[in-house]
């Protein structure tokens, strides 16, 4: 089965398409990919990240708490909201760095959230590692995002962007009206690193919006503006920008203090009791910087499962379980279940899960709306309209 909506734009979708790997699967499909070695782990994972099969997507691929957090005696230190913290602190820079782990969305809905309060703070332009881009530099591919409002369910937009909590992301940060810009390396470049380029790309931008207060979404280590090198011989992205322009940027890692799975996760995550992305502060209520590689270290809940799905799925109080009619159509399992919002045309879905059985009783999380359920099981698809009141 082979599940992405194709557009109409001019550009040749259908070829770029071709080349690209990260298209709708069921679990029996990645799983055959997988086994046959046509796709690695950490494709594997993206892939059921786009399905929702969350715990099984960090069970393949994961990374170790990092710098050594883990071993520091934390327990002392309270934790407390970690937005209005931020916020507060966001006041005073240009340049704010969020860094997400790709195969975790609550790390998603969190940058989501933040990118309102940065927006009433004057930030006005967001850069994406995942966003394409027709030829190395900041421009996007997807000519027609702004005034579209919303991403492409194919890569014409970006890789992480066909997940749907980097879409919802996106989302957001166009109604408050972020201007968007690409900044990862199309190609590589002879004699520059990864990070170099994606720095490069970013002071491009920067001195073309000169004084503007920009937001980057990173991956992982990207977000490192301290000294440490990247496998022994290059600076991360943050580390290269900050030197580059002179600007201090107020950098955030998501990913020490959220739940692990092929690892152990850091002592505090399950001790501390979370109920919502938090910070670590002092006896003054100063936010705990545990190594000198970012500012600011944000701490997840450990995630319970509703109706089958991450209690981090119902990010604002609108968002409610709902039922699947799959009992009124004759296909057969497993499916994959879309929904789309019925307004936008080739978007991404708002919520897609895969139904393995006619037992499996996982639900849809959807906000109040109008939407288009699109279930599908590799030859046949149903198609019926769903209000969420």
């Amino acid at each position: 089965m082979t599940l992405c909506l194709l557009s109409t734009y001019a550009i040749d979708i259908s070829d770029l398409q071709a080349q690209h790997p990260y298209v709708v699967k069921t679990s029996a499909e990645i799983e055959a990919s997988l086994k046959s070695g046509e796709i690695r782990t950490s494709r594997a994972a993206l892939l059921y990240s786009f399905i929702g099969e969350y715990h099984r997507s960090i069970s393949l691929t994961d990374i170790p708490v990092s710098w050594g957090v883990d071993t520091l005696d934390l327990s002392s230190y309270r934790t407390v909201d970690a937005l209005s913290h931020i916020l507060q602190e966001a006041e005073d820079h240009q340049i704010v760095i969020i860094s997400e782990n790709h195969l975790r969305p609550q790390h998603r809905l969190f940058a989501r959230e933040l990118l309102t309060g940065l927006s009433a703070l004057g930030y006005r332009h967001l850069g994406m590692e995942t966003l394409a881009s027709p030829q190395n530099g900041y421009e996007l591919m997807d000519k027609d995002l702004h005034e579209r409002g919303y991403p492409l369910d194919n890569p014409l937009t970006g890789t992480y962007t066909m997940e749907p909590a980097m879409a919802h992301l996106v989302r957001e940060a166009l109604d408050l009206d972020y201007r968007l810009f690409a900044y990862e390396r199309r190609e590589k470049i002879n004699g520059l690193d990864r990070d170099e380029i994606q720095a490069n790309h970013i002071v491009t931008y920067l001195h073309d919006h000169p004084q503007e207060k920009v937001v980057i979404l990173c991956g992982f280590h990207h977000v490192v503006e301290s000294s440490i090198l990247k496998r022994g011989r290059n600076y991360w992205m943050a580390k290269l920008l900050k030197d580059s322009t002179g600007i201090d940027p107020l950098t955030i890692y998501q990913d020490n203090f959220t739940e692990k799975v092929q690892y152990d996760s850091h002592p505090l995550v399950h001790s501390k009791n979370v109920e919502a992305p938090s910070v670590l502060v002092d006896t003054r209520g100063h936010v705990v910087k545990p190594t000198a590689n970012v500012d600011i270290e944000v701490m997840h809940p450990v995630t319970h499962y509703i109706s089958g799905r991450p209690q981090w799925l119902y990010f604002t109080d609108e968002h409610q379980a709902v039922n699947i009619p799959s009992t009124e159509i004759d296909l057969n399992y497993p499916v994959i279940v879309s929904a789309y919002f019925a307004e936008e045309k080739s978007g991404v879905a708002a919520d897609r899960i895969e139904l393995k059985d006619p037992y499996d009783r996982k639900k849809l999380i959807l906000a109040p709306g109008e939407y288009l359920i699109k279930i599908d099981d590799g030859q046949q698809e149903a198609e019926l309209p769903l209000t969420v009141e």
